[in-house]
């Protein structure tokens, strides 16, 4: 897949990983962003169908994220998981709140990434939808919706998306947590 972009890293058809439209909708729900919101990876919009005057990027239609220089509220999407690091940095230079859907050890297992993480603010907030099958990703892995705010310094909250019952009758205990 070419296309131009300014940051020289080739796209990987396996970061291609579209959010479900049930994840989108709870996150934009539950994190609430306002003002000025940049979608830096549209993919196929989900994220724009529940936030429909945020602004947007998508590098396979010419908006390469990495040229984008504005300052924005919020930011949220689901970056492509290999190029996490440099989302990360460059989302800092542009907004105050990013929430950013990954595999949860994306965001823990390199000591640099929690560092640049803590010293630019924090983590505010964790929300787990489960391992990846359950959001059709081709891998296990805990995916999870970090909410990351600039100069942020207090706890970093968490909680767990609670798929609803197919049968409102008997509750789904493979969903249930606790």
């Amino acid at each position: 897949m070419e296309q131009p972009q300014l940051l020289q890293i080739p796209l990987d058809d396996k970061d291609v990983v579209y959010t479900p439209d049930w994840v989108a909708a709870d996150m934009v729900d539950f994190f609430k962003p306002s003002g000025r919101i940049l979608e830096p990876c549209k993919g196929n919009g989900v994220f724009l169908k529940y936030l429909p005057t945020a602004e947007w990027c998508e590098i396979q239609e010419g908006r390469d994220f990495f040229a984008w220089s504005e300052h924005v509220d919020w930011i949220i999407t689901n970056p492509p998981f290999a190029q996490f690091g440099k989302f990360v940095t460059h989302s800092m230079s542009l907004s105050d709140n990013i929430v950013f859907l990954v595999p949860c050890y994306k965001v823990f297992n390199a000591y640099k990434t929690i560092v640049t993480i803590f010293n630019w603010g924090g983590i505010r907030y964790m929300r787990v939808f489960g391992p990846g099958g359950r959001l059709g990703f081709s891998y296990g892995y805990s995916i999870a919706a970090f909410h990351f705010q600039k100069g942020y310094k207090g706890p970093m909250y968490s909680s767990i998306y609670q798929l609803p019952s197919t049968n409102p009758d008997k509750p789904d205990d493979a969903h249930r947590i606790g």
